[in-house]
């Protein structure tokens, strides 16, 4: 919702001391086999922008550009129903997904409906959709999708702002295969527990690129580390295909900026994905690292949620 005054906030922090100190809840940062989230060290450095260039990863002169942290959102309200097209892709091949039910819903409303279609199955036009959203409700501005079909698992993704003054639009999204369930586990060692939840996606900063050197995590409570109950975030290996990847081998946040949360208890409360960093080499000396992103967000077991993270805003 466009705000006709700005909102002044304050920056969220946590402090660390230099021989191992809070990790937000009680817990004592010396070691990743310590931690609460062994996902969730201290990084050792600010964050950076990167860009993708040649099918590789190069990461940018420069920290990342956080001007936008904590500034209104420049999300309009919905004023009209939308004619969305694209395709649905496989997460991990990028092939057309046939047959799969897309649902569109309001905001984190997993249950609601905004719009529906499936994705045409013919051979020359797999995953090909077109579907026709809603208008959103008042206070809503964002879209969440929900993609179901034969030999996947229910994916979410959230977090999707459509322009609403464009009647027709376009937009590509992913499914997430059972193969892919399986196997993107088992790369870093860690057996799919199909009674716990997923999340998952990729961190930008305020000019859309991708962000190393920070952490993320899914909390119980807003604006504060509360780890839920056996989280085990992973970052990606930002090679021309980016898998998940040990905490040895990356330890925080890689330059495609993906990471994944999980062995997720299912929550009837909202949950928040957070991702935390230091802006500067300021923060980085004192310790002091800041809150960049939160997205609030459910946890459904069995399911992959999935969203576009971006740097929080004040409202």
């Amino acid at each position: 919702m466009r705000l006709s005054t700005f909102v002044v906030a304050t920056v969220t922090t946590l402090s660390f001391v230099a021989c191992g100190g809070d990790d937000g809840d009680g817990g004592n940062i010396d070691a990743p086999n310590t931690l609460e989230n062994p996902g969730f060290p201290v990084p050792t450095a600010v964050t950076k922008a990167n860009e993708k260039v040649g099918g590789a990863w190069t990461e940018l002169t420069g920290d990342a550009d956080w001007s936008c942290l904590n500034t209104p959102s420049p999300d309009q309200p919905s004023t009209q129903g939308i004619m969305l097209s694209g395709k649905i892709e496989d997460f991990q091949t990028g092939n057309g997904v046939g047959g799969a039910t897309v649902t569109a819903f309001p905001g984190i409303n997993l249950t609601g409906s905004s719009g529906t279609t499936t994705s045409d199955s013919t051979a020359a036009n797999r995953g090909d959709y077109t579907m026709n959203l809603a208008m959103l409700p008042s206070g809503e501005t964002r879209y969440g999708f929900k993609f179901e079909a034969t030999s996947y698992v229910k994916t979410y993704l959230l977090n999707q702002y459509v322009n609403p003054s464009m009647a027709t639009q376009m937009r590509d999204m992913a499914a997430v295969s059972e193969a892919t369930a399986l196997a993107l586990p088992a790369f870093i060692g860690v057996e799919r527990d199909v009674t716990k939840g997923v999340l998952a996606g990729a961190f930008r900063d305020c000019l859309n690129r991708e962000v190393s050197n920070a952490v993320a995590t899914v909390s119980s409570v807003s604006g504060s580390v509360d780890h839920l109950t056996g989280a085990k975030t992973f970052y990606f290996s930002a090679g021309s295909t980016s898998l998940p990847v040990r905490h040895t081998v990356e330890p925080v946040m890689n330059n495609d900026g993906l990471f994944v949360v999980l062995d997720l208890p299912p929550q009837t409360a909202t949950a928040y994905v957070q991702v935390w960093g230091f802006r500067n080499q300021a923060e980085l000396d004192s310790g002091q690292l800041t809150l960049l992103s939160e997205l609030a967000s459910p946890v459904e077991a069995n399911a992959v949620i999935t969203g576009s993270f971006e740097p929080k805003r004040s409202n």
